[in-house]
Formats: C-alpha cells, sequence, structure tokens
C-alpha cells in the first residue's frame, strides 16, 4: 500500500509547514508529499499566490476535494485531506509528532494509518542551505543593531542619587521595559517582529528567562537578550550581552571574566564533527576550575544550569543542542553559544553569539564585541 506524509497548519506559526511551502499562510491548510512531490491544498483565497509563489511541487484549489469531502458527510480540513489522499490510493500516513490529535482521530476513524515522525519531520531544517545562512545573517546584523541602540540608550542616562538610572531626555526613572522600547521600536522599524525581548538588571538577571520588570540600577549587571524574527522569511537573529552602567565591582568583573573566557571555549570547540556534550563538558568544567560550581542554594538554582547552545533557523530554538545531550554538530548548522553564571547575590551574566559550523571551526555572525562597563 502506497504511503504519503501530511502536515495540517498554518505557515505563520508552523516551521515545517513554512519550510514545505516557503509561504506565509495564516490560516491552516494540507500539504501532501507524494512520491516525492510536495502538493498544497489551498482555499480560493490563498490558491493564486500560492501557485505563483510557493516552493510547492503543486499548488490546488482544494473545492473539488472539499465537495467529494461533503459527500460523504465529511467535514474539515481533515476531511478535503482524506478526499485528496483516497483519490491516489493513499490509506497509510507519516505526521509531524505534533500533528493535531483531532485531525488524527478523524483520519483514523475513516480507515487511514497515521504513524508520528520519530524525531524531526524534516531532518534536513537542520543543516542550512546558503540561501539560509544569508537570512540568519540578516537577522543577526539586525540584531547587533538593536543592541547597539541599547548600548545608545544606556550611556545617554544618568544616574540619580538613588542609584537608578534616569533616562537621559525626560528625567524619568529607567526601568526594563524602557530599555525594551529602544531595542523593539528600532527592530520592528527594520522589518523584523521581537519576542519578549530580555532587560534583566541585578537579581532579576539570576533568572535567566526572567525578561525584567523593575528599575535599571548602576553598578549592576544587565543582561540583554535579543532574539527578533524577520517578517519577511521567519528567520530569527539571537544574541545575549550583559552590561554594567557605571563601575562593575571585583566580583562582578570576574564573574564576567570568566563567562567571556568559557563562552571562547566553547567558539573555539564549534566544527564539524564536534559532539555538543563535550563543548557542554569543557565549559563547566572551566566555570568549576574557577570557583563558580552550579549547585542548589537554599532551594535556588546557581552557577550554569542551561545548556550552552541551540539550533537556530525558522525555530529560535531547533535541532542541533549544545548540552548535556550528545549531539554531532554539522558543516552548515547555525547555533548559538551561549554560556551563562547566575547568583542572586549578584545577578547574572550571559554572552551568546550566533554561529554557523563549518569543518574547522565557525562563522559568527554576531561579530558584536563583548564589553562590560558603559559609562
Amino acid at each position: 500500500m502506497s504511503s504519503a506524509r501530511l502536515i495540517i497548519a498554518d505557515s505563520e506559526h508552523n516551521a515545517d509547514m513554512l519550510y514545505a511551502c516557503g509561504l506565509f499562510v495564516p490560516d491552516p491548510f494540507i500539504a501532501v508529499e507524494l512520491n516525492g512531490q510536495w502538493h498544497g491544498l489551498f482555499s480560493p483565497l490563498e490558491v493564486g499566490r500560492a501557485q505563483k509563489k510557493s516552493a510547492l511541487d503543486q499548488a490546488h484549489l482544494d473545492s473539488p476535494w472539499r465537495t467529494l469531502a461533503e459527500n460523504k458527510n465529511r467535514n474539515g480540513l481533515a476531511a478535503i485531506a482524506a478526499s485528496f489522499l483516497e483519490e491516489h490510493k493513499i490509506k497509510t500516513l507519516q505526521v509531524p509528532a505534533q500533528f493535531p490529535f483531532g485531525y488524527a482521530e478523524q483520519l483514523r476513524g475513516w480507515g487511514f494509518e497515521i504513524t508520528p515522525a520519530d524525531g524531526a519531520f524534516f531532518p534536513d531544517r537542520a543543516v542550512k542551505s546558503e540561501y539560509e545562512i544569508r537570512c540568519l545573517a540578516k537577522a543577526e546584523q539586525l540584531t547587533r543593531k538593536s543592541m547597539q541602540q541599547a548600548e545608545i540608550y544606556l550611556a545617554d542616562c544618568s544616574v540619580g542619587n538613588d542609584g537608578i538610572l534616569r533616562d537621559g531626555e525626560i528625567g524619568k526613572k529607567v526601568k526594563s521595559a524602557d530599555v525594551r522600547r529602544v531595542i523593539e521600536t528600532f527592530l520592528i522599524q527594520h522589518g523584523a517582529m521581537p519576542a519578549h525581548t530580555i532587560v534583566a538588571c541585578g537579581r532579576e538577571g539570576a533568572d535567566p528567562h526572567n525578561v525584567g520588570h523593575g528599575f535599571i540600577r548602576a553598578n549592576q549587571t544587565i543582561i540583554i537578550d535579543i532574539f527578533p524574527r524577520l517578517l519577511a522569511t521567519g528567520y530569527w537573529g539571537d544574541m545575549t550581552r550583559t552590561y554594567v552602567k557605571g563601575k562593575a565591582s571585583p566580583e562582578i568583573r570576574k564573574l564576567y571574566n570568566t563567562v567571556r573566557s568559557g563562552q571562547d571555549i566553547g567558539l573555539s570547540m564549534v566544527a564539524n564533527g564536534m559532539d555538543g556534550i563535550n563543548i557542554h563538558k569543557a565549559i563547566t568544567e572551566y566555570f568549576d576550575q574557577q570557583g563558580f560550581p552550579t549547585k542548589n542554594i537554599r532551594g535556588k538554582q546557581t552557577g550554569f544550569f542551561h545548556g550552552t547552545g541551540h539550533g537556530v533557523g525558522l525555530e529560535i530554538h531547533e535541532a542541533p543542542g549544545i548540552s548535556t545531550k550528545s549531539d554531532i554538530l554539522k558543516t552548515g548548522q547555525v547555533v548559538t553559544v551561549e554560556p551563562g553564571l547566575y547568583y542572586p547575590s549578584l545577578g547574572g551574566v550571559r554572552l551568546e553569539d550566533m554561529v554557523v559550523v563549518r569543518e574547522n571551526g565557525c562563522d559568527n555572525l554576531t561579530r558584536h564585541k563583548r564589553q562590560l562597563e558603559i559609562e
């Protein structure tokens, strides 16, 4: 019995569908792979655009198969897909692991055998084409420029007698949201959509995914983690820098220099054939040697307790990983290298660059200075 691969999703939010069709479509539609060719079934609203601009081998109007489904008292996208598949004598399907349960149950009820993919639906997505690398480089270029806007803003701030930064133009007390607004306004103006940009000062920075809400204070660490998505292509940028407005204490400076050296270790090890687990292990061992072990203190995780890096592409977090799990890097993959150290008494420090894996090393797409103090 012949088999096919099936996706039912929109391509605005589903990276596999965007990868298959190469076109942003806001509402769910159907993509079927038959004999190595991808067919898209589109509503009258989308079919003309899809036929001209999609990456699919064929783009069809879905109306004939919708009519066949309605004649059998079936409704919805799964019913349209079933009609198309039955016409092609297909009853065995592979679907993504995140395929909607409701669609799967409908198809099973109509006699289809459904098997979820074991792992990535498109394993080739992990290795980027040169076109994809150019898209990612453009996203990272905008990310870098938005980080520069944050640096300029912080440099223009004054420091009040209470240690809280004051806006250089209007003199109001500065919060994380004010710095975030500078970053995100720039990104939106230049065709990228920001997503929960992190600006976390002091103790807030000791929680790696705390986006930051409080005041920005002098002489404390400020983690800025920016990860925007290009609106035109769907590819992401990702970079992190840590700053101190004013003077860093010797303890903060040591923390920062340790993370910086740890990142250098990671960047020097990225290459084709390297196992990500070895990169992560080398950094954690270095942190231990420098007196920054990872441990739980009074119920709070401290030290380095997240992965060293992750793949970036049509999703902000995708394969491969650089962490405690074995994952062999391959030429053409794009990954982050982002070690960090976190202590509530000192705050957090994280540095993140995005690089392309090459045969004997990596190309750094971030190319932005690592500067702790902003005067």
